[in-house]
């Protein structure tokens, strides 16, 4: 069974390619976080979960779903983290929430994917992407074949950890608001903000988007936007917007 959190969609075709070489089943994590509802699991194979990494962890909306949805069967679980530059020391807080889990850890990777923090400003042109999409396919093609084979995996160096521990908790006090979202009269109301917010966290008003409170910064809604009509405050202003396979 493979679980995955996505917002700009680097982490569900990572959980696609592992989904294709090993035929497990797999699943959106948002499914449930839109009903505010928790899943119950039975495989016989490794669990795989799947997800970016916020600030030098895997998001709180995927840790806290995991640690409360019930898993039957394996008690054996891969762990497999996207990120831009180095997923710091995220795999020290993965086997934290894997032995309160009771899984026995057969390995954690990660694997670099463009830069999808698009409300900081910080995604990369298209042909900077492309050039980093191809190198992540081999190490996904790769990771995916060892997961299928059950394979236990080395475990990575660890990076350093202030980002994971001074950062991340600066991030969730004071990033987490929606109060910046703004919309331009680009805006065609097509609702794919609201289809891809993976919190349910956005409606149409008069054929234009609204944000509620609860926000993960996931950039899903600024990155799909067919027509760039999104902004978040002034930082997004003529940078670019990603979205896997946009």
């Amino acid at each position: 069974m493979i679980l995955y959190f996505t917002g700009t969609g680097n982490s569900r075709h990572v959980a696609e390619k592992i989904a294709e070489a090993t035929g497990d089943a797999i699943e959106n994590i948002a499914v449930h976080l839109r009903k505010h509802d928790v899943g119950s699991y039975t495989s016989e194979k490794p669990y795989v979960f799947v997800g970016p990494v916020y600030a030098g962890r895997f998001p709180k909306v995927m840790t806290k779903y995991i640690e409360k949805a019930q898993f039957g069967g394996s008690r054996q679980a891969y762990f497999v983290a996207t990120c831009a530059e180095t997923p710091w020391i995220t795999a020290k807080y993965t086997k934290k929430l894997a032995d309160a889990k009771g899984f026995d850890v057969l390995g954690f990777r990660s694997v670099l994917m463009p830069q999808s923090y698009t409300t900081a400003g910080m995604a990369q042109p298209d042909e900077v992407n492309q050039k980093i999409l191809a190198k992540a396919e081999v190490k996904i093609e790769a990771l995916a074949k060892q997961i299928a084979k059950g394979i236990r995996l080395q475990p990575e160096p660890l990076g350093k950890s202030w980002m994971s521990t001074i950062a991340n908790p600066l991030m969730y006090a004071t990033m987490m608001g929606t109060k910046k979202f703004t919309v331009s009269d680009a805006c065609i109301g097509c609702g794919t903000c609201v289809k891809n917010c993976p919190l349910g966290n956005i409606r149409l008003v008069g054929e234009k988007p609204v944000w509620g409170r609860d926000c993960t910064q996931c950039c899903a809604c600024i990155g799909s936007c067919p027509v760039s009509a999104i902004e978040y405050g002034k930082k997004t202003i003529g940078k670019p917007k990603y979205y896997y396979g946009k």
